[in-house]
């Protein structure tokens, strides 16, 4: 009997110790938002061909047939503006889905009745730099920005 006790408290040790770890991994993982960043325009890239259609001045030698612009992209209280000087665009984004540590997906409109979606993660590369990546995509074009890990 008293083998069986004590095997019953190891095991409920073990289920409270591994709870709390979870908790714990839970709490500290970081909120991937598309707030509070400085986000660097690499391409604009078609969702259906997979060409590149502009670039920055960074990435221009590595694109060649694509055209060089400069974007800008802040997102504050619901409102993502980008703009390349010429152009600007305004959407009110919601948060779709969030994994806390992972990635953050967004619905974006416009008052065009415009939709798409944004993502924003962070990716880690081969030779273990990483930074975070925000993507937005509508009207079959992919906008890729980058920032800085904090």
């Amino acid at each position: 009997m008293k083998v069986r006790k004590r095997t019953i408290i190891l095991f409920l040790i073990f289920v409270v110790t591994l709870l709390a770890g979870i908790a714990l991994v839970a709490c500290n993982a970081e909120e991937m938002t598309v707030e509070g960043h400085d986000w660097q325009f690499r391409f604009v890239q078609s969702s259906e061909t997979g060409d590149v259609l502009f670039c920055s001045e960074e990435l221009a030698e590595g694109f060649p047939e694509a055209g060089i612009i400069e974007m800008t992209a802040k997102a504050e209280n619901g409102e993502l503006t980008a703009t390349d000087g010429e152009n600007v665009m305004i959407f009110t984004y919601t948060v779709e889905k969030a994994v806390p540590g992972e990635s953050t997906i967004y619905n974006l409109a416009d008052e065009n009745g415009i939709k798409g979606y944004a993502t924003v993660g962070k990716t880690t590369y081969a030779d273990g730099s990483a930074e975070y990546t925000f993507i937005i995509t509508f009207e079959g074009r992919s906008f890729y920005f980058k920032a800085p890990l904090k």
